[in-house]
């Protein structure tokens, strides 16, 4: 399975507060994407087009269409904002695949550059209309170590004027980019093209500019079990949900623990006592990396990852299981419906412990926001 690592660098036009430019990326389903929408003009108006456009794009997803349908729709009513009817926004959204299928579509954007194998190219969309509008479709795969990088206008026409007829375009900066990224990192290779169109444009930001880099890498997987099965029919699923299950695996739960030592005829041994509520007991399970308490731990670890944390040094339960879910690329929460009494009892709504699927879904959308692939499985 793929993942995609991201790397956005911003520059704002001279002289403004805000950037005209708009970036988007999460993964829904089995699916990433990616998308650089450009208001049009500069400043808070731009960037509130954008911004409005990127929203309905990422909704338009959500709610069940496809790429191509929502792209479509966008470029179609731009149309109406032509006239000075609506904000006008020009885009590049790209879905990418946990297999490495990618799918492109390009409105009055820069075309896509990608990196495979150690070669740099511009892709060269098909265009058709959509609506009254022109839109421009890529498709192509992705592996391991190969590169997306989508610009904004604010990068392809720089130097226009200055030297550069049409501006430096995606060429230019396809030619700059593949000697950087030999030796740097896609981060400092985005900042060197950003610097570069400063410096071609007169030393000074004439548009606003966006360099946004997808690399492809092995996703890193972790299974988190917690909570048993609504009925007991699903016990034997869930087990071999357990077994089957890739990468890192952690059970949260007392009960949860209990019932994959009765179900794999093992037992589950005390490895920590803890150190209070702060620290609750960890436990070993053959089969699982982490084994410990349910809602508090979960609890702990929502707050931690909420609180925006990029490094988290402790040892405590909460911690421990925190790194484990940041340094993860695909998260598999598997959550048992069983209702555990425990949870309405009056120290736990005294202390402002949730249930635990309250505390699941804060991670979930917790881990979604910093780009992770979530999937949630009910038994």
């Amino acid at each position: 399975m793929l993942h995609y690592d991201t790397v956005i660098r911003q520059r704002i036009k001279d002289g403004h507060t805000v950037c005209g430019d708009h970036v988007e990326f999460f993964s829904f389903k089995d699916s990433y994407y990616f998308g650089v929408f450009d208001g049009i003009g500069s400043g808070v108006y731009a960037n509130l087009a954008a911004i409005g456009s990127g929203c309905r794009w990422r909704t338009m997803i959500h709610e069940g269409l496809s790429l191509t349908e929502t792209c479509e729709t966008i470029a179609a009513d731009m149309n109406r904002a032509r006239s000075g009817q609506a904000p006008f926004t020009a885009f590049n959204a790209l879905m990418l695949t946990r297999h490495g299928n990618a799918l492109v579509y390009t409105y009055e954007a820069p075309k896509p550059i990608i990196r495979r194998a150690g070669v740099i190219q511009v892709m060269e969309p098909r265009f058709y209309t959509a609506g009254y509008e022109i839109i421009g479709e890529s498709k192509f795969d992705v592996d391991c170590g190969d590169l997306v990088c989508l610009i904004s206008d604010g990068v392809s026409q720089a130097g226009l004027g200055r030297g550069y007829v049409l501006g430096w375009s995606e060429h230019g900066a396809a030619s700059m980019l593949e000697p950087l990224l030999n030796e740097h990192t896609p981060g400092d290779a985005a900042d060197a093209i950003l610097e570069h169109c400063r410096k071609i444009s007169g030393f000074r930001h004439e548009d606003d500019a966006t360099a946004l880099i997808i690399q492809t890498v092995e996703a890193t997987r972790l299974s988190l079990f917690s909570g048993p099965p609504g009925t007991r029919e699903r016990d034997a699923d869930y087990v071999d949900a357990f077994r089957k299950a890739s990468g890192t695996r952690v059970i949260c739960g007392s009960s949860t623990s209990g019932l994959f030592a009765r179900e794999l005829h093992t037992s589950v041994r005390l490895l920590s006592k803890g150190d209070g509520l702060q620290s609750p007991p960890r436990y070993t399970l053959e089969g699982a990396d982490l084994v410990t308490e349910g809602a508090l731990v979960l609890n702990q670890a929502a707050n931690l990852i909420t609180a925006g944390l990029d490094t988290i040094s402790g040892d405590t339960t909460p911690e421990i299981l925190t790194r484990m879910l940041l340094k993860a690329d695909v998260i598999d929460l598997y959550e048992g419906t069983a209702q555990n009494e425990a949870h309405q009892m009056q120290l736990f709504k005294q202390l402002g412990i949730r249930p635990r699927k309250e505390a699941l879904r804060i991670i979930e959308k917790a881990l979604e926001k910093r780009g992770k692939m979530v999937r949630h499985h009910m038994f």
